[in-house]
């Protein structure tokens, strides 16, 4: 048979409580790293924030769209490596990545453009020798290997390294000729008074790009596809001398596709002379790293789109036994031989000579290439070390005002409410038990990170639970008023005050999740802690509170009007109620 309507069996309430804890710290101990502690902020750990500059061809002021977009890509980035309680937010024309712990070296390479395009090998020379002292290509053919041979593509093919290049120049200039009327427009800038730094670095930056472009994207550095023009010799010697490879490219992010290519490798031990375009990044559909199943290292492995298998199929097909560049972000990633023609299937990249790439770097490069190009170009990324020392004395202030708040709380309430106050401490300290577990397994599931924010977050929705208690105890008080006992009152208090508490936290809960959705940065994290503060508030009000106030009232000792505090509303109740019987008896 059911109990009346307000009346429950507190043990069950009170155990199936139990039961919640218990699992929660089983999942607590029993997963991730076992250690039940939670993932902290920038400002509590400390970290690394770095900045991203973006910049355009012309020098202009990037679209904001643009800037948007690139968040965006970067966020997704940011997502796929897995790296937690990262912020990407605009200011300006700059990208600001925030990034908590010692994770800021993955952040650094979160700015790449990763405008990866497929381009034919023409010729390839050493960059540590200056190409006017090279020896023609029709004299020494296997003077000149590429450096860096890559993954076999296939997968399955052999690792037989190409033995010349197919459309070497046949001609060379003098060096001093070639290369000293690219280098003095550069000069001045370095030997001029002071008045130059007051010039515009957008505008510098837009000079150095159409510059390169015009030595290192020359039309005429390649033969025409339908063979009518050949290439320039002196063209092709004056960009090898042009282009330095240990200096950083003004070209990442502006090269033209359509245009030929002057290039290094990405260790800087080579130069490449690469035709247009034939294929774009953009064509991929997915890229996993991998262990080298042919060498040492590991490979990235494409998978394309169908437009970008049929492209890659024609071109392995027509051009078995030439070199095929990876270039990814002007800089040569890999440049394997075609063996023999893909119709399907995967395609890898390795990086280097040494035959593969890094763990990380094979990782950095596929989650790079897997979540898209970024619409604009950044400048090198500037890194700062964040220290927690402020943070953390932050939170040790905060955490200090709410321990005295919370003691000043449970004195006033065992003053005003004597035995019922003691509930309520009991309440919130078995409210911080549930929030503590479901802090450390949401930093392990979707890498929630509690910062000073997250704190203040948690601080208000102690006065929400205590305001919960505030309303149930107030309406038993009515109900004794009206003249009825602790024990009879409980169940009918608890059925109206029930009601006000729900509509309460349900209005709390929906003003956190509108300041979650429409804010940004840290106040994310003050209106997630408060919604998921105001549900855990339901949890206990309904299986510890009210149970344990039900229990309290079937016991002779807890229930006595010393214990409980409720003396003085009793004889109150008990007044009114003589008043009111009186009043009756007159009537009648």
């Amino acid at each position: 048979m059911a109990p009346p309507s307000g009346q429950i069996r507190p043990g069950r309430y009170l155990a199936f409580f139990v039961f919640i804890v218990v699992l929660l710290y089983t999942l607590v101990f029993a997963t991730g790293d076992h250690q039940a502690k939670p993932k902290l902020g920038i400002d509590l750990q400390g970290g690394t924030r770095v900045t991203l500059s973006a910049r355009t061809l012309d020098g202009g002021t990037p679209e904001r769209e643009s800037l948007q977009q690139a968040r965006q890509i970067i966020e997704n980035r940011v997502n796929g490596i897995g790296v937690s309680g990262t912020e990407v937010v605009l200011d300006g024309s700059n990208i600001v990545i925030t990034v908590p712990g010692d994770q800021g070296e993955q952040a650094k390479e979160l700015g790449q453009t990763a405008q990866l395009r497929f381009r034919e090998v023409v010729q390839v020379v050493p960059a540590e020798t200056p190409p006017a002292q090279q020896p023609p290509a029709s004299e020494d053919p296997g003077a000149t290997p590429p450096p860096s041979t890559g993954a076999s593509t296939p997968p399955t093919g052999a690792s037989t390294p190409p033995t010349g290049t197919s459309n070497a120049p046949q001609g060379r200039p003098a060096p001093a000729v070639a290369a000293q009327p690219e280098e003095e427009p550069s000069q001045p800038p370095t030997s001029d008074p002071p008045a130059d730094d007051t010039a515009d670095d957008e505008s510098e930056t837009a000079k150095q790009i159409q510059e390169a472009k015009a030595v290192r994207q020359a039309a005429t550095l390649v033969p025409s596809e339908d063979g009518t023009v050949q290439a320039d010799p002196a063209a092709q010697q004056a960009a090898l001398a042009a282009l330095d490879c240990s200096k950083p490219d003004p070209l990442v992010g502006n090269d033209d596709p359509d245009l030929p290519l002057v290039a290094c490798d990405q260790e800087g031990t080579a130069k490449y002379i690469l035709t247009p375009s034939f294929l774009q990044g953009t064509q991929i559909s997915d890229a996993n790293s991998s262990v080298n199943p042919e060498g040492v290292g590991y490979v990235v492995t494409l998978d394309f789109k169908s437009e970008g298998t049929r492209i890659w199929a024609d071109y392995t097909t027509a051009n078995v036994g030439k070199q095929a560049a990876f270039v990814l972000d002007t800089q040569v990633v890999s440049a394997p031989e075609i063996r023999e023609p893909i119709s399907g299937g995967q395609t890898q990249i390795s990086g280097g000579a040494g035959g593969g790439f890094s763990a990380d770097e094979a990782q950095s490069l596929a989650d790079i290439l897997k979540y898209g190009s970024l619409p604009l170009s950044f400048d090198n990324s500037e890194a700062e070390t964040v220290s927690a020392t402020l943070g953390l004395a932050s939170l040790e202030a905060g955490l200090i005002a709410g321990a005295v708040g919370l003691v000043l709380v449970f004195l006033y309430s065992i003053f005003y409410y004597r035995m019922l106050g003691v509930l309520t401490g009991l309440s919130i300290v078995l409210s911080g038990v549930i929030v503590y577990a479901v802090l450390v397994l949401l930093g392990r599931w979707i890498g929630f990170t509690l910062d000073l924010a997250g704190v203040a977050g948690f601080i208000v929705a102690i006065g929400i639970t205590a305001d919960s208690f505030v309303v149930y105890f107030e309406r038993l008080k009515d109900e004794m008023r009206e003249g009825r006992t602790f024990r009879s009152a409980v169940p009918r208090a608890w059925v109206r005050a029930r009601r006000t508490i729900l509509s309460a936290d349900a209005v709390m809960f929906l003003a956190a999740a509108v300041l979650y959705v429409l804010a940004v940065g840290q106040v994310k994290g003050f209106a997630f802690t408060l919604g998921m503060s105001t549900v855990l508030d339901l949890i206990v009000v309904f299986f510890v509170t009210h149970p344990l106030v039900a229990l309290a009232a079937k016991s002779k000792f807890l229930s006595s009007p010393k214990m409980s505090g409720l003396g003085k509303v009793r004889r109150t109740g008990g007044s009114r109620a003589e008043t009111r019987g009186r009043a009756a008896t007159k009537e009648a």
